[in-house]
């Protein structure tokens, strides 16, 4: 079994090179330490930064978990008042990763 720490860098990994493909740039994951998890912006945790074009973009990368509709309204809602992009990222096994917007 693998633990989770190798899990999520195996996922950030391909979340990363999918981003790249999809004509992402500057993209910037923020360390993970025991005390320090994630960015919050808003009462919203972001694993990572980055740009497309001029637009900035926040994403949270998961492993296998499918975001609920509240919380995708919710990034909706941050992404209209900051007129920003908000990305949530789940690396599934065998099939990938796949953007929720």
């Amino acid at each position: 079994m693998v633990n989770t720490y190798t899990k999520m860098r195996r996922s950030n990994g391909k979340i990363k090179q999918w981003l790249v493909d999809n004509g992402y740039k500057d993209i910037h994951l923020f360390p993970h330490t025991r005390f320090c998890k994630d960015v919050t912006i808003d009462q919203i945790d972001f694993d990572g930064i980055a740009a497309k074009g001029t637009n900035l973009v926040l994403f949270q990368c998961k492993t296998n978990n499918k975001p609920s509709k509240k919380l995708m309204i919710v990034y909706k809602e941050m992404s209209e008042k900051y007129e920003i992009e908000c990305l949530y990222l789940v690396n599934f096994d065998r099939k990938g990763v796949i953007c929720y917007k």
